[in-house]
């Protein structure tokens, strides 16, 4: 028993579970959407520089250095001032999104202790509701269950329902939690890196800022 709440503890801690993809800085960095009309030249050039530059430093913030986190702020503050999706908060989403860079100082971005982190990613259900938020580390995935909820056209409502513990694929632990956070969106469009690789592209503050994408066939 006493094992099971140990790898329990170590699902919240990495999965940061008090916050989630939702982790609240004491501090934020806010940025602005844009309502200024981009080409899509534009759009592409600001996505490029910031992908390019998150995948450099991250997909841990926390360990970059401070003047690399600016860096990246800003870069995201620039692509805010394109215009993406109209209504982000309101877009349905499926499948799985693979988390290129998060600020959050705990296992939002997957860290599990010193430089050590798993891969991160999201799976949106088929519901338009439920999505599962996952870190793996070899055959240990750690999962959160939880719903968004619309707020308003750029901000969700996200709620934690459960989490659990898998090792070598089966089910070690499994808990119903609560909790939750806010998304808010400062951009999401479809886009298009250097190499031509269409993406679903999601910038958002938590307030932490995270950069999210997943490939379009």
């Amino acid at each position: 028993m006493r094992s099971h709440r140990s790898v329990f503890s170590l699902a919240l801690i990495l999965l940061g579970v008090t916050n989630g993809f939702v982790v609240q800085d004491a501090t934020s960095r806010t940025c602005k959407i844009g309502s200024l009309k981009s080409t899509a030249t534009e759009v592409d050039s600001a996505v490029e520089d910031l992908l390019s530059f998150a995948r450099k430093v991250g997909p841990v913030g926390s360990l970059a250095t401070e003047e690399e986190q600016t860096k990246v702020v800003e870069l995201a503050t620039k692509l805010a001032e394109k215009r993406g999706i109209s209504a982000p908060a309101k877009a349905s989403l499926r499948g799985i999104h693979d988390l290129v860079y998060s600020a959050a100082p705990g296992g939002s971005s997957g860290r599990l202790f010193g430089p050590v982190y798993g891969k991160v990613t999201q799976d949106f259900l088929e519901d338009d509701v439920t999505f599962i938020n996952a870190v793996k580390i070899g055959p240990v995935e750690i999962s959160l269950q939880a719903e968004k909820i619309v707020k308003n056209d750029t901000t969700n409502i996200v709620k934690f329902k459960k989490s659990q513990v898998k090792a070598f694929g089966k089910t070690v632990v499994e808990k119903d939690i609560n909790g939750g956070g806010v998304w808010k969106y400062l951009f999401m469009g479809e886009v298009q890196d250097a190499d031509g690789n269409k993406k679903l592209l999601r910038v958002m503050e938590t307030p932490s800022l995270f950069v999210i994408e997943q490939p379009i066939p």
